[in-house]
């Protein structure tokens, strides 16, 4: 209004900024005649100039106290238009936040809705403050603001909803995290149940106060599940190769006594023909023995006759003419009869040893053979074994020196002819196990339920790792064509079948020695 009336007023008023050049009102116009009467006023407000006014040709000073409500307003006016101004700018800025604020937003929703993963936040009181959409589906509901407020009792079963509540405060209770546990939990919307990898952490402001529980979870039931078909598929695989080896165990053992069954066969017949053999020869032997036996005490009786009357002669030979005497004196000379009669005594006893031994051979060659014997029998193992190394002896004797340790032992209820085979092939084994010259020792003993006969050799030995296979049919360590590897396996049938056992010691490098035990027969020929 001081303005509009001034304007039909003969002065000049005008307001600049604090650079005192732009002209806000007014249009100045001054010249050196009227600077004189120049007026001018500061514009204050909170004690910052804004700005300056200015009053031309001032004739009253009376107008000087409106002049200063009119600075005071024009103050305020321009405070208000920098206010304005700011306010303008502070909006635009504000705008731009929200808008950003407002992306970020959406973009953390979109996050969080699409990824796999059910993530939620719950206060003290384990109700929900947040929630996505998965979570929101395995609550059965369809928007996740449905969660809100709300708590595990208002939708799952009572018993899940409890531990749920309980590790959510044991959580705020101790500010332990609880990371990766397997957690049960079942859709409302199918009643499945299923299982979650779930970890729940402490929710805090910025300050750090705890404001409740974040928890995440992803689905891990259909790991859950290809676990359990694998952990099936597992099992009958198992199941399977154990039938498989089963079987196979079962295939190895029927191979096994075939084996031992074709081997007993072919060693049986084998032995079969090595006793037909034996009686045979043993026969045959034993006829012309037994003349020459015959042969030789008339032989004996005969020899000696002539001796006693050779002495008779001898008596009388001094009565006899010269020339006869001297006849009979060369005689005696040209035939030695000094040393025939010496050495008829030795000769005699020599060959009735031999006699013997030979009636010895054959005896036990028929012991040995047995031929057609089927039934247990008593027999005694030195006997056996003493046979038995008679018909080897042909082999033994170039490779090793043979002692006997026998112990006396009582007879046992037996085969005999098996129980030769047994020890014929351990025989036959130990002398091939000696390189050059070794010692071979028979021994025998007994206690009170056993009776037991050791073979024993200083050979070569047995490698640890074939200890444990040499009965196995067809097992052997000796160059092609020198072994079948069936003896052993036989060996050990025989002694099972007569229920003894056969055990090996054996040192490599130093010998071995085989076993045989046999149960003691009683008093009527029963085993014990």
């Amino acid at each position: 209004q001081l303005i509009n009336l001034m304007r039909d007023s003969a002065q000049s008023l005008w307001i600049a900024d604090t650079g005192a050049a732009h002209a806000i009102v007014g249009a100045p116009a001054i010249d050196s005649a009227g600077a004189g009467s120049l007026l001018c006023v500061p514009l204050l407000s909170h004690g910052e100039m804004l700005g300056l006014l200015y009053l031309e040709n001032v004739a009253d000073p009376a107008c000087v106290p409106a002049l200063e409500t009119l600075a005071c307003n024009a103050a305020l006016a321009l405070d208000n238009i920098r206010l304005r101004k700011e306010a303008v700018h502070e909006s635009g800025a504000t705008r731009e936040v929200e808008q950003q604020l407002a992306f970020k937003q959406s973009l953390l929703r979109t996050l969080v809705d699409n990824i796999p993963i059910r993530i939620y936040a719950k206060d003290h009181q384990s109700r929900f403050i947040f929630g996505n959409r998965l979570m929101a589906e395995l609550a059965g509901f369809d928007n996740p603001a449905d969660l809100l407020g709300k708590t595990d009792y208002d939708f799952f079963p009572t018993a899940l909803a409890a531990k749920y509540f309980a590790d959510e405060q044991r959580i705020l209770a101790s500010g332990e995290p609880l990371i990766d546990y397997e957690e049960v939990v079942e859709d409302q919307a199918s009643g499945v149940l299923g299982c979650t990898m779930t970890t729940k952490v402490l929710l805090r402001d910025a300050d750090g106060a705890i404001n409740g529980i974040v928890g995440i979870g992803y689905d891990i039931t259909p790991r859950k599940q290809m676990e359990a078909h694998l952990m099936e598929r597992t099992e009958a695989l198992e199941v399977a190769n154990l039938t498989l080896q089963d079987e196979k165990r079962q295939q190895q053992v029927l191979i096994r006594k075939l084996g031992e069954m074709q081997g007993q066969l072919l060693q049986s017949e084998k032995m079969a023909s090595i006793g037909v053999l034996a009686a045979g020869v043993a026969h045959e032997i034993n006829n012309p023995l037994a003349f020459i036996n015959t042969n030789f005490s008339s032989l004996e009786r005969d020899a000696r006759q002539l001796l006693e009357l050779i002495e008779v002669y001898e008596t009388n030979e001094s009565s006899l003419p010269a020339e006869v005497r001297a006849a009979i004196g060369g005689l005696k000379r040209t035939i030695a009869l000094e040393d025939m009669r010496l050495d008829l005594d030795d000769l005699l006893s020599e060959s009735r040893e031999g006699l013997k031994r030979v009636k010895d051979i054959v005896q036990n060659l028929k012991d040995f053979s047995r031929v057609g014997s089927s039934e247990r029998e008593l027999a005694n193992l030195e006997v056996g074994l003493d046979s038995t190394l008679l018909v080897a002896w042909n082999e033994v004797k170039y490779k090793a020196d043979v002692v006997k340790e026998y112990g006396g032992v009582p007879e046992v209820s037996c085969l005999p002819s098996q129980l030769n085979q047994v020890f014929l092939n351990l025989l036959i084994n130990a002398t091939h196990a000696i390189e050059g010259k070794g010692r071979i020792v028979l021994r025998t003993g007994f206690d009170a339920d056993t009776v037991w006969a050791e073979i024993e050799d200083n050979g070569s030995g047995i490698a640890p790792e074939h200890v444990d296979q040499i009965f196995e049919p067809f097992f052997t360590t000796k160059p092609i064509g020198k072994g079948t590897g069936l003896g052993l396996s036989i060996a050990y049938g025989i002694v099972q079948a007569h229920q003894g056992k056969i055990t090996v010691h054996s040192t490599l490098g130093r010998g071995t020695a085989f076993r045989i035990s046999l149960p003691r027969a009683g008093a009527d020929g029963a085993l014990h």
